[in-house]
């Protein structure tokens, strides 16, 4: 067991799986917990300390007389910062390198790291793939890269004098994301949800935000100098694939949106993503700054297989989701009822095929 009043800084912890993971350290009754970020968290119990990743020095005040650092902050790329490349190298890369630093230097023991299970996709069907699929050689986007540079940066830090871990979680969902939902609902509203592209069969591995804090919490308990955790990266995802239209369409549903129902060819959806990518947007690049929602990489997301296993996690965390995937999307749907078609009216087509 582990020992009582450990304190834990979780770096990042006013954003969306930060505050989550925050929750259940706090909840447990081991841990003092300490929240770094930019922001302040507002979950009760947690003391502040307010800070740039982006500086050493921050970082290392933030980390002093702490037991275990959860090292959750990241830069995502949504529709404001997708093609800010210095912006996710900042945060993803070199504040990691802080992050590392800074627990080497004032002896922090161990580090929970969380990465992502894009680090190895590329693009191509991912089915039941474990941690020996090695890192994508060709990331489909800027942000995965630095993910993957995050990761391997932390897994080698693993030493005599640190414990280091890497989780990836996939396709994180829950209360108070603040882009999946929000982005299902601002396309809904656009009238761009009711497409599927491609068969609509392919399988995803969605993960509801409270299991993957419970992972985290799991890492911070066990890890340990020498133990059999230690440079491990785990795959985390709520043992339920599904169908990506399905689970989009249970979502959109629940908010009173029409489920996606009309197919389009992915080959020619693919074509017109890269010519927009690639000669329409940087032709009115000097006029207007065009959406980022429409790119080649997000095509192939959505179309691709992407489930992992997750017995390795099970087998040396202990990890078995305490949600399930109906109950994840049920506590979402309660949590975004703001969000809400107005009329109510959502058309009915069924499950996605």
């Amino acid at each position: 067991m582990a020992p009582s009043q450990r304190t834990a800084l979780v770096v990042g912890g006013a954003g969306f799986l930060g505050k989550h993971i925050v929750q259940q350290l706090l909840d447990t009754g081991r841990y003092n917990v300490r929240v770094f970020d930019v922001r302040a968290c507002g979950v009760p119990g947690a003391d502040m300390a307010l800070g740039d990743i982006r500086k050493l020095d921050d970082v290392a005040n933030a980390c002093r007389g702490v037991d275990v650092v959860v090292h959750v902050a990241t830069a995502t790329p949504t529709s404001e910062n997708a093609l800010n490349k210095q912006l996710m190298d900042d945060v993803n890369v070199k504040g990691t390198a802080n992050v590392v630093q800074a627990c080497q230097q004032l002896g922090i023991r161990s580090l929970v790291y969380t990465s992502s299970a894009s680090v190895v996709f590329d693009g191509s069907d991912l089915v039941g793939v474990d941690e020996t699929q090695p890192y994508t050689a060709r990331p489909m986007d800027y942000y995965t890269e630095t993910k993957v540079k995050g990761e391997q940066l932390v897994l080698r830090a693993n030493s005599a004098s640190l414990a280091v871990v890497a989780l990836r979680p996939s396709g994180i969902f829950g209360e108070g994301d603040s882009v999946m939902v929000p982005t299902f609902v601002r396309q809904a509203k656009a009238g761009k949800m009711k497409y599927i592209i491609g068969n609509g069969k392919n399988v995803w591995d969605f993960t509801y935000v409270g299991n993957v804090a419970q992972a985290h919490v799991l890492a911070a308990d066990k890890l340990t100098i020498g133990s059999e955790l230690a440079g491990q990266a785990f795959f985390i995802t709520n043992q339920e694939p599904i169908p990506f239209w399905t689970f989009t369409g249970d979502m959109l549903e629940g908010l009173g949106y029409a489920r996606p129902h009309i197919k389009l060819p992915l080959l020619l959806i693919l074509f017109v993503a890269m010519l927009f990518e690639y000669v329409i947007r940087p032709l009115l690049k000097p006029i207007k700054e065009l959406s980022t929602d429409f790119t080649v990489f997000r095509v192939r997301i959505v179309t691709r297989q992407r489930a992992f296993s997750c017995e390795k996690a099970k087998k040396m965390l202990g990890y078995v989701p305490a949600v399930s995937l109906s109950e994840g999307v049920a506590r979402t749907v309660a949590h975004f009822e703001h969000l809400r078609n107005a009329d109510g009216a959502a058309a009915q087509h069924g499950k996605a095929q």
